[in-house]
């Protein structure tokens, strides 16, 4: 399946999860057909059964049902093309008139919440690269076994040469004759140190990359040994030593690196050679293997993150209603239930003005108008809901406005921080 046909899946599952849980208040009466209740069997007196709530005329028609599937997804019935033009032109109008009992009219804010967090991660899963899902590990793990490739090739073609090398010498050849195998030898040295420290910057700060670090530096530390012993050999034989002088310090260079790049792994601050390992207190043993793993498995971490984003996004609401409770603390008329309208309206819109936001910024002719429009919205809408809502002054409004502005920061910070968490753990 393709992200594309993943996204209006979701988006088809939101509004379905939504329409369970918002009443069909308001919605068209339908001639009764029967005289009693298909369902519960109880005596009609109107369109819908006044003990089960089922309506009176049932279909079986394809395309009665094609249109409860649209009902279910966008309410077709009326109620989301009320609902949707306030939210975004009279936000405070419609919390007030929904809090205050108009609520037959509108879609719910919960209703319309959850389809919105669908729609929002469907179209997000659709714009955003592949990298940044789950396909992502499978991609790490394709480029961890080309590096293994690539690094064989290069060492079967080193010891190629220098087994062509010692062949020649072995055979007492002329040293020009086989003079520019230490140029290729020298070459291919360089291009493993390229690739070791391209794969280095991939796997920094994990285990993994250590043990690799400490294998080769082994490795590189035999090879120096055995440089040095034919050097000195060479020496007291009195033959010409540059080439094996000029592979030895190529590879003390490419130790060098190696434990230059190994000391900087698992360092927080590189100044400092501090570790987040190194902390010990209560219960840091298994926040530090958390962190462990999640380092060791960063493509993994972020699909976990994006996950939990789409699954706890409810989360929001708690997480912002006291902020905006704190707001209005001294005036006893407004309630928790209030506060809870207020926040849900505006979180659902300003998910729909970033999923809009995100659309228009994909293309050159619209991308300055979805960054104002995420810039300089939200604000208002803020300012509009709040004076309306709460009935308050315009400086007033103003004021609060400022505050909620702080506030939403800290209940993102907050929420990012239960993602994160949760993410890692």
């Amino acid at each position: 399946m393709n992200d594309f046909s993943e996204a209006l899946g979701s988006a088809v599952q939101g509004g379905l999860i939504a329409a369970a849980v918002e009443p069909e208040h308001g919605s068209a009466a339908s001639p009764s057909v029967a005289a009693n209740c298909l369902n519960c069997g109880a005596a009609l007196t109107g369109a819908h059964c006044h003990n089960c709530g089922q309506k009176a005329q049932v279909h079986r028609t394809l395309n009665a049902f094609g249109h409860d599937i649209l009902h279910s997804v966008l309410h077709f019935d009326g109620k989301i093309w009320r609902t949707v033009p306030l939210l975004f032109w009279n936000p405070g109008e419609l919390t007030r008139r929904y809090i205050h009992g108009e609520r037959a009219k509108f879609v719910s804010p919960i209703a319309l919440f959850l389809f919105t967090v669908f729609l929002t991660f469907a179209v997000f899963s659709w714009l955003l690269p592949s990298g940044s899902s789950i396909d992502s590990i499978v991609a790490e793990d394709d480029a961890a076994a080309q590096y293994q490739t690539d690094r064989k090739a290069i060492l079967e073609k080193i010891a190629e040469l220098e087994a062509d090398k010692k062949a020649a010498q072995s055979e007492q050849d002329p040293p020009g004759s086989y003079a520019w195998m230490d140029g290729e030898i020298a070459r291919h040295i360089g291009d493993l140190k390229a690739l070791e420290a391209d794969r280095g910057k991939d796997l920094r700060r994990t285990e993994l990359a250590q043990r690799k670090f400490a294998l080769e530096q082994s490795s590189a530390e035999t090879e120096i040994n055995r440089l040095e012993a034919q050097l000195n050999a060479a020496r007291a034989a009195g033959k010409p030593t540059a080439a094996l002088e000029d592979e030895l310090s190529a590879s003390q260079l490419q130790l060098k690196l190696m434990q230059n790049a190994a000391g900087a792994l698992g360092k927080e601050d590189p100044g400092e050679g501090w570790r987040f390992t190194d902390a010990k207190f209560s219960g840091s043993d298994s926040l530090n293997a958390a962190f462990k793993h999640a380092f060791e498995n960063p493509q993994l971490v972020l699909y976990k993150i994006q996950s939990n984003a789409y699954k706890y996004s409810w989360a929001l609401i708690p997480i912002s209603i006291p902020f905006v409770w704190l707001l209005f603390f001294w005036r006893r008329r407004f309630k928790m239930f209030d506060h809870a309208v207020f926040v849900t309206y505006s979180l659902t819109f300003m998910m729909l003005l970033g999923v809009l936001s995100a659309v228009l910024l994909q293309f050159a002719a619209t991308e300055v108008i979805g960054g104002l429009a995420l810039t300089l919205l939200p604000p208002i809408h803020m300012y509009r809901q709040l004076h309306r809502a709460y009935e308050t002054s315009r400086f007033g409004a103003l004021w609060r406005m400022c505050l909620l502005s702080l506030f939403a920061v800290t209940a993102l910070t907050m929420f990012a921080a239960l993602i994160l968490t949760l993410g890692v753990i």
